[in-house]
């Protein structure tokens, strides 16, 4: 039997090829459920239409929450471009959402997938959390949730200390990392240190399929941000690395179980993973904290994932 999955998105340009490693290895996407995030909401859905015209494929999309819980946030278009691939705006040419709401699909394709269903979280929490909040039962129903969010170490991109996804909303993160549902975090300050440099770059371009043509396009404007701005060699995959450790376990190579709690205040260290390394609280652990990758592995999965068609 293949994996259900539900993609919850942000939709700029690596939650897209997420989208495309999920289905290039037989992960059976049931829903793609949109956010609050990265661009504006209605720009999200219509990047994640888009691109499943480009691929030809019919998957339904679920608009969810256009706003976190509590809080006021800011979307980011000066890292991933007015329309999340860079500057270029897109819009579908023939499909279209879903009318049913991102949470009720969730319940939905819980209860349809109990025990099975794993929710690939590249994005803020919201939408899980309300759905949680609807209907504690999913705590159980839910297999696995692979978290794209926080910091090990304290060293964030929308302040010092916070990631964005969980700094968006670290109340809904709040809610979920204290849910009970078998967590798995993957953080900004570990993919940082496998970004793409110029040798692999180049490959990407050497490959002359479509797919890698299009990833040229669509990750150029995050490139020349990370490189600029955030002092990176190379862009980041921070949803596909995700993605891929959410493929195949074996592409995280030390993962620790240890407690972690959120800081929701609106204050400097808003939005940051408090990691209890040390069990100082004594608490039970609640997440599965990835702190190294082989990278070698994951290179291996996107090339393949670029040489599709």
């Amino acid at each position: 039997m293949t994996r259900p999955f539900i993609i919850d998105c942000d939709t700029a340009e690596d939650d897209i090829m997420s989208l495309f490693m999920l289905l290039r290895y037989g992960i059976s996407v049931e829903g793609i459920t949109i956010v609050e995030g990265n661009i504006s909401f209605d720009q999200e859905v219509n990047n994640a239409l888009w691109a499943l015209e480009f691929i030809g494929k019919e998957i339904p999309v679920y608009p969810g929450s256009q706003r976190p819980l509590v809080k006021n946030y800011r979307t980011v278009e000066n890292v991933h471009g007015k329309g999340g691939i860079g500057d270029k705006v897109v819009k579908p040419s023939k499909l279209k959402a879903s009318n049913k709401h991102a949470v009720d699909a969730i319940i939905e394709l819980a209860d349809r997938y109990a025990g099975e269903l794993e929710f690939l979280a590249i994005s803020p929490l919201t939408n899980l959390a309300l759905a949680y909040l609807k209907d504690k039962s999913l705590a159980d129903k839910i297999k696995k949730v692979w978290i794209m969010g926080g910091t090990i170490y304290g060293r964030g991109n929308i302040t010092p200390v916070a990631e964005y996804n969980i700094w968006v909303d670290p109340d809904a993160a709040k809610v979920i990392f204290s849910s009970g549902m078998e967590l798995t975090m993957v953080a900004w300050d570990l993919i940082t240190n496998y970004t793409i440099n110029d040798e692999e770059w180049d490959k990407i371009k050497s490959m002359n399929t479509k797919l890698s043509s299009f990833y040229i396009d669509i990750y150029t404007h995050y490139r020349n941000y990370a490189m600029t701005k955030q002092k990176m060699k190379g862009n980041p995959h921070p949803d596909l690395i995700t993605t891929a450790i959410a493929i195949d376990g074996s592409v995280a190579t030390k993962v620790e179980k240890q407690y972690v709690d959120i800081e929701n205040c609106e204050c400097l260290t808003r939005g940051m993973t408090v990691i209890d390394y040390l069990g100082i609280w004594n608490k039970e652990p609640n997440v599965n904290v990835v702190y190294e990758i082989n990278k070698e592995k994951f290179i291996s999965m996107l090339y393949n994932l670029l040489s599709w068609f």
